[in-house]
This record gives structure tokens, C-alpha cells and sequence, in this order.
């Protein structure tokens, strides 16, 4: 179960990281978000980020920790990349 919390957690820290920039936040969204908003955004996908890697280092320990945040990191941007692509195809 921690296991994938804490992918969840990497998945909607590189979602909202993805959504700071212009040309993936108008694929998403309707428009791109203002300066301030896309601040808060970068703000609160890197303290995502940053709770995913203190999960898995206090699930597994440092070690196996750092390995598996690093996987779940991996993972949640392949995830992103491909919705995103996924995105780009619809009508």
C-alpha cells in the first residue's frame, strides 16, 4: 500500500509540474494559467515530489528508499508523457 501511495503522490507531483508549462497546461487545460498560479503550481508539485522521496525513505529506508522514489518518479513521468500524448490525439 505504500508502495503505491507513494507513486500517487510522484503521479500528481509531475501532473501538476507538467502543468506549469504553457504548451502541456493548454493540451489539459482550457488556457494557460496565470504567473502566479503556475508559481503555486511548481511550488506544490515539488513539495509532492519531496513527500513522495520522504515516504519511501521512511517505508524502506534510505537505501531502498531512494531507489524506490526514484522508480516511482520514473513512472509517474512515463504516465504523464503518455496521457499527454494520449491527450494530443483526440479530436
Amino acid at each position: 500500500m505504500t508502495f503505491l501511495l507513494g507513486w500517487l503522490v510522484a503521479l500528481f507531483g509531475m501532473l501538476l509540474l507538467a502543468l506549469t508549462q504553457s504548451k502541456q497546461a493548454r493540451l489539459l487545460l482550457v488556457s494557460a494559467p496565470a504567473g502566479s498560479y503556475r508559481r503555486a503550481l511548481r511550488i506544490l508539485g515539488s513539495f509532492l515530489l519531496v513527500a513522495s522521496a520522504f515516504q519511501s525513505i521512511s517505508a524502506y529506508g534510505l537505501g531502498v528508499g531512494l531507489v524506490t522514489f526514484f522508480s516511482h518518479a520514473c513512472f509517474a513521468a512515463w504516465c504523464v508523457s503518455l496521457f499527454l500524448t494520449w491527450r494530443r490525439s483526440l479530436p
